[in-house]
């Protein structure tokens, strides 16, 4: 009887750590399409530059043009722009991994709906760099803005053997920024601790200020990026409800019809 349970132990151990595998597998194949999108720019150099202009002038208009001013504070102290620059080239894939990791392993009742919400976020944020395509700040070194990660950490996103791997047109929305605010929110809905709470808002805020003090991003993409995310938290719990009544509804239908006939 222990030789059994102990079988169906292992396997369980086993279908689960398979399961995870081919969860984290989907998670970073799906970022990495995010990520990987350089055909998407092709042809549309102009378009993502008018739209840069357009956002800047935006900016202007409603008093969040500040991202000169932002970086240019940050630029005093050599160590913390060097500490943004971390956080923005190194943190952002690790942290979604981390965060996926630990929910499947410690809260799998939550795993779903975390899932399909970081789903929803990057299918949003998709689409719109199709239909928005925008260059960052960093392309427009005569205004005043400094390319730091190039400048301070010699990583060159404008290189060839670099630039064919991503969308440089993908600056609205932030999603640096979405996906930093969803793990920050996932991880206090989750944790429901002071130290989580502590991560969940010290994370996102530190991304938000790489993105604009490295001049990847304007404002503008922080603020549709973090409404992107809160938007996905409020509307999938909804959608999930939803699908799941039309499921259960049609599928008593059935068995009526079923017992009619």
């Amino acid at each position: 009887m222990n030789t059994s349970r102990r079988l169906r132990v292992n396997m369980n151990t086993i279908e689960r750590v398979r399961d995870g595998i081919a969860e984290v597998g989907l998670i970073v194949a799906l970022f990495m399409a995010y990520e990987v999108t350089r055909g998407i720019a092709a042809g549309k150099e102009a378009v993502a530059f008018g739209h840069a202009r357009e956002v800047m002038h935006i900016e202007q208009k409603l008093g969040l043009f500040h991202e000169i001013g932002l970086q240019t504070w940050f630029m005093t102290e050599p160590g913390l722009i060097r500490f943004l620059n971390f956080i923005y080239a190194y943190t952002h894939l690790a942290a979604i991994i981390i965060f996926a990791v630990w929910v499947y392993l410690f809260h799998s009742e939550r795993y779903p709906m975390i899932r399909n919400t970081f789903l929803l976020i990057l299918g949003t944020g998709l689409t719109i760099y199709i239909l928005f395509p925008l260059a960052p700040p960093r392309f427009f070194p005569y205004t005043g803005f400094v390319d730091t990660l190039k400048l301070y950490s010699g990583v060159n996103y404008d290189q060839q053997s670099v630039s064919m791997l991503y969308n440089p047109f993908a600056a609205m929305p932030s999603l640096h920024v979405g996906f930093a605010l969803f793990s920050g929110i996932g991880v206090i809905q989750v944790g429901r601790r002071l130290i989580y709470w502590i991560i969940g808002i010290a994370y996102p805020i530190l991304m938000a200020l790489s993105v604009v003090g490295t001049a990847n991003h304007y404002i503008l993409d922080v603020i549709v990026g973090a409404f992107i995310t809160i938007t996905a938290f409020i509307v999938m719990p909804r959608l999930t409800a939803f699908v799941s009544s039309r499921v259960n509804r049609d599928s008593q239908f059935e068995s009526r019809r079923t017992v009619s006939a």
